[in-house]
C-alpha cells in the first residue's frame, strides 16, 4: 500500500472513530431522557410552571375584577352549603300565622240539600 492510502484509510478510521464515539453519546443521552424517573422529573416541572403561570393569570384577573370574582366565590360557596342551609331553614320554626277564621272553607255535609 502507499502512503498515500495508508494515511486516507487512517484518517477514514478516525472518522469512524469519533462517529461511533457521538453515537454512543446519543445513545446515552437518549437513555437518560427515557428514563421514567427523569420523565417524572420533567412533567412534574412542566405542571409546576403551569400552575405558577395559572396562579399568576388567576391573580391578574382577581385584581381586574374583584367583584365579579367574589360574587362568583359566594355563589359558589352557597351552592356547595345548599344542604346544610337547608337544613337550617328547616329547623326553624313555621311563622306563618293561621288563616283567620272567616278565610276558613266550612265543611261539606254530604245528603242534605237545601
Amino acid at each position: 500500500m502507499s502512503d498515500e492510502g495508508e494515511a486516507s484509510l487512517a484518517v477514514a478510521e478516525a472518522r469512524s472513530v469519533r462517529a461511533r464515539q457521538r453515537l454512543a453519546g446519543t445513545l446515552v443521552e437518549i437513555q437518560a431522557r427515557l428514563n421514567p424517573k427523569a420523565l417524572a422529573r420533567e412533567a412534574a416541572q412542566e405542571l409546576r410552571e403551569a400552575g405558577q403561570e395559572l396562579a399568576r393569570e388567576g391573580l391578574e384577573t382577581v385584581k381586574r375584577h374583584p367583584l365579579t370574582v367574589a360574587g362568583m366565590v359566594g355563589a359558589v360557596g352557597l351552592f356547595l352549603a345548599r344542604k346544610p342551609i337547608r337544613a337550617l331553614i328547616a329547623k326553624l320554626p313555621d311563622e306563618t300565622p293561621p288563616p283567620p277564621p272567616r278565610l276558613t272553607p266550612k265543611p261539606r255535609t254530604r245528603g242534605k240539600s237545601r
